[in-house]
């Protein structure tokens, strides 16, 4: 009894840990159209975990196709805690196999600590099936697409290089055909012409190539034309623009990000503080230095210009300058960075600025400090008991003669 105890609390135990481990694989089915004997075909399926550990996997299929499958990087793989996986999942059918449509399962289980085979564990791992077909066909497309192409800058005597990203949507391997004119900037002269047919493209798979081509070119603005084929159809067609620079013009980068005021509403006459904010996106250091101006109703109305100074690669500096406005108004503070004979785009600010607030002024002393006697009122309080002296000095005058006229009076009575 106690040992059939000890077998259930063992089980249970790897049931919870094994429930405990989240997998999920995405999209929930796979399917391949069209694939010829003999042929190719692929697919990524996405693989995620929510695991605070890493667990290993193994891939296995089920159905007549299982032995036509391959599986990239390999039937075992190891998921990272918490990540997604990408499994491609590879077709390549026999020879001889019939047409038709062959339905079947790809599973990813989750192995036991120790690997297959590793004992009770096995038989309980988690796995997610997918729901799976294969149709093969004798009917061959021959059909590739371009999903992207993009040219960059050049320096003087250094390569152009064309990047372009294809996708064989046929069930045929082929080889794409891109020819590339280099062409002047009225675009009225081909420069330089190449062709290109180098990389072999497998059925349902993307690719990404680089076309290079040497550059005697001088410096200055040019086109690409670029024109892929498809059994000499052109499929498509497309025309860039890129320049030829100063050698190591390419190494020093930067941007202005922004131009900042201490203050957005001041007086006229007073100091305005101005920041631009310029980061160096090169691989060199670059000295640096702003310069701008003010304008009012469209009119310039100041210049301003900071220190040059020194920017560390991938970093962002400070070059400071000083705006006194003279005129109310609606400002607008705007430049660009000069940096190792380049200068980025312009950016602006606003600025309003109002009329300076007038002030009542004194002709007396100056105040004493906050806490200290104040002169003034003392002077006030010493001419108010002057005058209130001599105000009772000559009311007394006044009224002596009337009481003395009084007393006469009396006495002739």
């Amino acid at each position: 009894m106690m040992r059939i105890v000890f077998i259930g609390v063992i089980i249970i135990s790897i049931s919870v840990n094994v429930g405990a481990v989240g997998m999920g694989v995405s999209p929930g089915s796979v399917s391949f159209k069209n694939v010829l004997r003999g042929g190719y075909a692929e697919k990524t399926v996405m693989v995620s975990t929510s695991s605070d550990v890493p667990i290993e996997c193994e891939v296995s299929a089920e159905g007549p196709f299982k032995d036509w499958l391959s599986y990239s990087p390999g039937k075992t793989f190891t998921l990272s805690p918490r990540s997604h996986f990408r499994l491609k999942i590879i077709v390549q059918p026999p020879d001889d196999v019939p047409n038709g449509v062959y339905d079947g399962y790809i599973t990813v289980a989750i192995l036991p600590k120790g690997g297959p085979g590793a004992g009770m564990g096995a038989a309980i791992s988690a796995a997610v099936s997918l729901r799976s077909s294969i149709e093969i066909s004798d009917l061959e497309i021959l059909h590739y697409n371009v999903l992207a192409v993009s040219v960059k800058d050049t320096e003087e005597r250094m390569p152009i290089e064309f990047s372009m990203d294809l996708e064989n949507d046929g069930n045929v391997r082929l080889y794409p055909k891109i020819h590339i004119d280099i062409l002047s900037e009225d675009k009225s002269s081909i420069l330089k012409s190449v062709d290109y047919s180098e990389k072999l493209l497998l059925p349902t798979t993307k690719e990404s190539i680089l076309i290079t081509i040497e550059n005697d070119l001088p410096i200055g603005k040019y086109f690409g034309k670029v024109t892929a084929y498809m059994n000499n159809n052109v499929i498509m067609e497309k025309l860039l623009g890129f320049e030829v620079l100063e050698r190591g013009s390419l190494r020093i980068q930067g941007k202005l990000l922004k131009i900042e005021l201490n203050k957005i509403w001041v007086e006229v006459g007073e100091i305005v503080e101005v920041k631009a904010y310029f980061k160096n996106t090169g691989v060199l250091a670059a000295p640096a230095i702003f310069k701008g101006k003010a304008t009012l109703d469209d009119s310039v109305v100041g210049i301003i210009e900071s220190d040059e100074i020194e920017i560390p690669v991938g970093q962002t500096g400070e070059l400071t300058t000083y705006f006194t406005p003279k005129e109310s108004g609606r400002h607008i503070i705007s430049g660009r960075v000069y940096f190792s004979k380049k200068v980025t785009h312009e950016k602006s600010s606003i600025l309003n600025v109002m009329e300076a607030e007038i002030k009542e002024t004194t002709t007396t002393i100056p105040e004493t400090e906050s806490g200290g006697i104040d002169i003034h009122l003392i002077i006030d309080t010493f001419l108010i008991l002057i005058f209130i002296v001599l105000g009772f000095f000559f009311w007394k005058r006044r009224t002596k003669p009337i009481k003395e006229e009084k007393k006469e009076s009396k006495l002739s009575v």
